[in-house]
């Protein structure tokens, strides 16, 4: 019962897969990232195809068989990290740099297929854990830095946060952990669970990217520029007061780090500086923070009466999720609740 559920619950998701790697490659509009994505979906199909082979009677008793389709397995480890490195390095990502991450795991196979012995499984094994483990070391510092960096140059990163690769990573370790029981033993059920684990994570990567928007790589600081800025004079913190209170924030929804420069008449190196030595805080963060303050205008309002919808864009919000965020961590309560509060102290 439990083999027959499997096979379906493997040919539904195999099927998915290779819909939604056609709908990428073939029919969305196309970026360089949606065509990656699109090709490892596509490779994922064909990787969960050979799966029917050793859900097949018989196949899973040669020992030599069931290791050898199994460690055709550990290939999509290095297709995480393709993918997560394509996010956060993007445009230097190239073939070759692709073969290099993805070619070690095909030559094991290799290996195994000539050297058909337990301790070269088990280093292929290691190694794919070993491999695992540091790149995802990577890909969460990397994240750190780029969102740090994207904090650092936008007041807008509606659909560029990347930090939505932590959920990504955070599922592929309950995914590692399945495919290691799954390894060790034939057990029909766990693998129906591990291929729904699969269908989960890839689902929210393949929502996530179909909505993702590059920065502009003029509008980013790089990180090293980021990190090396000086102490800046503060001849012009006045001039940010006044733009403020005349509230060019809120008109600037999308406002970036180096237009910002250019109305005070400095350098993003100097400004960037400024605002996290001396303000104690990122580009994003302030920029939202004064917006916020206009938002404290509106609720303060007896008479006027806005949804979260209306305040977020009159505040110059362009993300209803960001304005609420923003709006939480400031003030630890919701606008409604921040609203009800001000009303009953008048």
């Amino acid at each position: 019962m439990f083999q027959e559920l499997t096979i379906f619950i493997l040919g539904l998701v195999t099927g998915l897969f290779g819909l939604v790697a056609v709908l990428y490659l073939f029919v969305f509009e196309r970026s360089r990232i949606r065509l990656v994505l699109g090709v490892i979906l596509a490779v994922y199909a064909l990787y969960l195809l050979k799966d029917l082979l050793y859900l097949q009677e018989g196949v899973a008793d040669n020992p030599f068989i069931y290791k050898l389709l199994l460690s055709i397995d550990t290939w999509a480890v290095p297709l995480y990290v393709m993918f997560a490195f394509e996010f956060l390095y993007p445009g230097k990502m190239t073939l070759r740099k692709d073969l290099l991450l993805f070619g070690s795991f095909p030559l094991f196979t290799l290996l195994y297929v000539l050297y058909p012995y337990d301790w070269v499984y088990s280093l292929m094994t290691v190694y794919a854990v070993v491999f695992s483990g540091v790149c995802i070391c990577i890909v969460l510092r990397k994240t750190l830095l780029y969102r740090r960096m994207l904090k650092g140059s936008l007041s807008d990163i509606t659909h560029m946060d990347v930090k939505w690769l932590w959920v990504a990573i955070a599922l592929l370790l309950p995914n590692l952990i399945l495919w290691a029981f799954v390894s060790s033993r034939t057990d029909n059920l766990l693998d129906a669970v591990y291929y729904l684990s699969l269908s989960v994570t890839w689902g929210i990567i393949a929502y996530k990217t179909y909505y993702y928007k590059y920065p502009s790589a003029s509008d980013l600081m790089s990180g090293d520029t980021y990190a090396e800025a000086v102490h800046a004079p503060s001849h012009f913190s006045e001039k940010l007061v006044r733009l403020a209170a005349d509230g060019y924030f809120v008109r600037t929804p999308h406002l970036t780090l180096a237009e910002l420069a250019a109305e005070l008449g400095t350098n993003r190196t100097t400004l960037s500086s400024y605002i996290n030595s001396s303000l104690g805080t990122t580009f994003y963060d302030y920029v939202n923070s004064s917006r916020l303050e206009y938002t404290e205008k509106l609720l303060s309002d007896p008479d006027a009466k806005y949804s979260v919808e209306q305040l977020a864009e009159l505040s110059g919000f362009n993300s209803l999720s960001t304005f609420r965020r923003a709006f939480g961590k400031k003030y630890g309560m919701s606008p409604q609740q921040y609203r009800e509060r001000v009303l009953e102290r008048r």
